[in-house]
C-alpha cells in the first residue's frame, strides 16, 4: 500500500493516466519516466492501462475508487495485440494511439490560468482527444490541432516535457484556429463517451464501427470534394458529419444513400468499388472480418446484390451468392452465347427493358431467375433452314404457315435471322399427328397441304384452321414424319373454295403490322393499347383465313395520330433525330403515355410533345 505524495495534482475531468502522472511528475520535479521507474512501474505501463500500474499512481496521487475507475476508462486498456477497452468500448488500437498527438490550446490555456501558472503541472491532456474521431472541443468550439509527433511512445506520452516544449505557443494563441460550430455528429459522440447516452440507431452499434462507418459513407458521399482533398482534416470532420446525419436514422437512409451513390456511378465500367470508394474498400478488406462491422457490411452487400449482377461464388464483403440474382445485358450475352445488340432487341421487345433505356450494357440489369426461360428460349432460336429441318418442312411450307402466322417469330425485326422456336414448329407437328389419320401414299383422294393451297388458292393458315375446327380432315401419310406428310381431301378443299370469296389484297393493317409501322414493334404493348381502350381498332374476319382479327381502317389510323406520338412518328413530322427527340424529352418535364402505370413504351401525348417542339 503507498501513500499519497504531499506533491499531487487534483484529476481533472476526462484527464488520462500520462496526463496526470506527468503533472504529479513535474510538481516532484522529475520526468514522467524516471517518476514511474522510481514508484516501482513504468510509463509505458501507463500508457497500456495496466491495472496494478494504474492502481499505484492512483495510490500516489491520493484518488478514491470511483476516481481510480473514471482514470482508468479514459486512459484505455490493452486486451491483446491489437485491441483496447475505452469507456466501456472497445477499439483498435491505432484508433487511440497515433503518434500524433492532438487537443485544444483553448483548454490548454485555460488550465495554466486557473492555477499556479506552470505549464508541465496545469496543462491536462484529456481522454477524448486521444480517438481519431473526435474532431472537436465542444466547450471552446475549436477544433482539435495537432499538438506533437512522436514515434517512440515513452516520450509521445511524457506530456510534462513535450507540453513544455510548445507551452509558449499554446499561450500566445500560435496553435489557435477559428471556431467551428458543433455538428449533430460531435454532440452525439461527445454524449456517448460521456455517460453511453445514445437515442440514434447508432446506439444499438459499437462506437468504433460506428464513427468509422460515419467517415466512410460520409467521404463517398463528398467523394467528388475528398478527391483531391484526402488529408484535409475540415472536410474529413465534414464528411462524419454527413454520414452520421444519415445512420442516425438507420437501415432504410442508409441503404438510400447507397442507391443515391449506385445510381451516380452508372458507368459500364463502375463496379461497386467505384461507386462506395473507401467505403467498399475498407469494408471488404480492413473490416471485412470485424464483427461489429457486421451490420454495415450487410446492408453494403445487399444493396449491391440488388444492384450489380454479381455471378454466383463471387465473394461480396465476406458472402457470395448461391443463385445469381441479376443479369445484365453484358453477362447474360456472355452465360448464354447471344450477341448484346440481338439480346437487347429481345429484352425490349419482351419489356424486360425499356426501349429508351441508353445506360451501358454493363449496367442494364434484370431479373435473372424470372428471365432464365426467356434467356434460355433466345439462346436455342433457329433460322429458317434449321426450323425446316426440325419440323420436317421445305422452305415454301415453312414461307406459308409463316405469312399466315401459323408460325409466328419470337420477335418480328427483319434483321434478326434467328426468331423461331424450335418448339413451335414440333408443337405444330405433334398437333396435327394427334388429329391426321392414316393415309396410304399415291391416295388420289388425298393432296398436300401446300400443293392444296396453290391449286385452290385458299390459304394455308384457313386450312389449318379448318383443320383445327374439325372442318376437313387431315391425313399423315404412311411411313412419314413432318411437317410435308400431312395432306387434306381435295374435295373439302373445293367445297372451302366455293364457300370463300378470292380476296386479291386488304386495305386495312392489322394491329400488328400497323403497330411495326409506327416503331411499337412489340405487338403486345400495342394490341395492349387498343384492348385498353385507348385507341380504336376494328374487329372483323380476314377472309382468306377465316380468323376474326383486329385491324386499323383509315380512320382508326387517324384518330391515332391524332393523340399520340411514337419516336418515329415524331421524328419524320419534326425533322429531329431519334436520340435528340430523347434527350430534349428528358430535360423536359414530359414523360411517357403511362395511364394508371400501364406501360406502352415511348409513346407520347401529341398535345404534350406539339406545346414542346412547336
Amino acid at each position: 500500500m503507498l501513500n499519497p505524495l504531499n506533491f499531487r495534482p487534483t484529476l481533472v475531468s476526462r484527464e488520462t493516466a500520462p496526463s496526470f502522472l506527468s503533472r504529479m511528475a513535474a510538481m516532484n520535479g522529475v520526468s514522467s519516466a524516471e517518476f514511474a521507474v522510481d514508484m516501482g512501474f513504468s510509463l509505458k505501463r501507463i500508457v497500456n492501462g495496466d491495472n496494478l500500474a494504474i492502481e499505484c499512481l492512483a495510490e500516489l496521487g491520493g484518488l478514491d475508487l470511483d476516481q481510480l475507475t473514471t482514470l482508468r476508462s479514459w486512459t484505455g486498456q490493452t486486451l491483446g495485440n491489437v485491441r483496447m477497452s475505452f469507456r466501456s468500448e472497445v477499439y483498435v488500437t491505432r484508433a487511440l494511439r497515433a503518434t500524433t498527438v492532438k487537443g485544444c490550446p483553448a483548454c490548454l490555456r485555460e488550465d495554466v490560468s486557473a492555477t499556479d501558472g506552470n505549464p508541465r503541472t496545469a496543462m491536462v491532456m484529456r481522454g477524448d482527444w486521444l480517438l481519431r474521431s473526435v474532431n472537436l472541443c465542444l466547450r471552446h468550439q475549436h477544433p482539435l490541432v495537432e499538438l506533437w509527433s512522436v514515434d517512440y511512445q515513452p516520450d509521445r506520452y511524457d506530456a510534462g516535457s513535450r507540453l513544455s516544449e510548445i507551452s509558449a505557443m499554446i499561450l500566445n494563441g500560435a496553435l489557435d484556429r477559428p471556431q467551428i460550430e458543433p455538428q449533430a455528429y460531435d454532440h452525439w459522440l461527445d454524449r456517448r463517451l460521456e455517460d453511453g447516452t445514445d437515442e440514434t440507431w447508432l446506439g444499438s452499434q459499437s462506437l468504433y464501427a460506428a464513427t468509422t462507418f460515419c467517415e466512410l459513407l460520409g467521404t463517398a458521399m463528398l467523394r467528388p470534394e475528398m478527391s483531391s482533398n484526402v488529408h484535409d482534416k475540415d472536410l474529413i470532420g465534414t464528411a462524419r458529419a454527413i454520414g452520421f446525419n444519415v445512420a442516425r436514422q438507420g437501415e432504410g437512409a442508409i441503404r438510400s444513400a447507397l442507391d443515391d451513390l449506385a445510381s451516380s456511378a452508372d458507368g459500364a465500367r463502375d463496379e461497386p468499388s467505384g461507386a462506395f470508394g473507401q467505403l467498399f474498400i475498407q469494408l471488404s478488406r480492413a473490416y471485412r472480418d470485424e464483427e461489429d462491422f457486421t451490420p454495415f457490411r450487410d446492408i453494403l452487400r445487399n444493396c449491391i446484390f440488388d444492384i450489380w449482377p454479381i455471378s454466383t461464388g463471387l465473394d461480396v464483403l465476406g458472402q457470395s451468392l448461391s443463385e445469381r440474382r441479376l443479369h445484365s445485358v453484358s453477362t447474360a450475352s456472355t452465360e448464354f452465347g447471344v450477341g448484346k445488340k440481338l439480346l437487347t432487341q429481345f429484352l425490349v421487345q419482351a419489356r424486360v427493358l425499356a426501349e429508351d433505356d441508353i445506360r451501358p450494357n454493363a449496367r442494364k440489369t434484370f431479373d435473372a431467375k424470372k428471365y432464365s426461360p426467356l434467356l434460355t428460349e433466345i439462346s436455342n432460336l433457329v433460322g429458317p433452314i434449321e426450323m425446316c429441318k426440325e419440323m420436317g418442312a421445305t422452305h415454301n411450307q415453312f414461307h406459308s404457315l409463316v405469312e399466315d402466322q401459323i408460325i409466328v417469330p419470337m420477335i418480328d425485326i427483319p434483321t434478326i435471322q434467328s426468331p423461331w422456336r424450335r418448339g413451335d414448329g414440333t408443337a405444330l407437328v405433334a398437333e396435327l399427328t394427334a388429329l391426321a389419320m392414316d393415309v396410304r401414299i399415291g391416295d388420289k383422294k388425298w393432296e398436300p397441304i401446300q400443293r392444296a393451297k396453290n391449286r385452290s388458292g385458299i390459304r394455308v393458315g384457313a386450312i389449318i384452321h379448318a383443320i383445327r375446327k374439325r372442318q376437313i380432315q387431315v391425313g399423315l401419310q404412311a411411313g412419314q414424319v413432318g411437317y410435308s406428310a400431312f395432306c387434306v381431301v381435295r374435295a373439302e378443299i373445293d367445297l372451302m373454295v366455293k364457300a370463300t370469296p378470292r380476296v386479291k389484297g386488304l386495305d386495312d393493317l392489322t394491329v400488328a403490322a400497323f403497330g411495326r409501322q409506327i416503331g411499337m414493334r412489340d405487338h403486345g404493348r400495342f394490341l395492349a393499347l387498343v384492348t385498353s381502350g385507348h385507341t380504336p381498332a376494328t374487329s372483323k374476319q380476314n377472309p382468306l383465313t377465316g380468323l376474326t382479327q383486329l385491324y386499323m381502317t383509315k380512320d382508326d389510323i387517324s384518330v391515332f395520330h391524332e393523340r399520340y406520338f411514337t419516336l418515329p412518328t415524331m421524328a419524320l413530322e419534326y425533322g429531329i433525330d431519334r436520340r435528340t427527340l430523347l434527350t430534349r424529352l428528358k430535360s423536359s418535364e414530359i414523360h411517357p403515355f403511362k395511364p394508371k402505370g400501364e406501360d406502352y413504351g415511348p409513346l407520347y401525348l401529341r398535345r404534350d410533345v406539339d406545346a414542346l417542339l412547336k
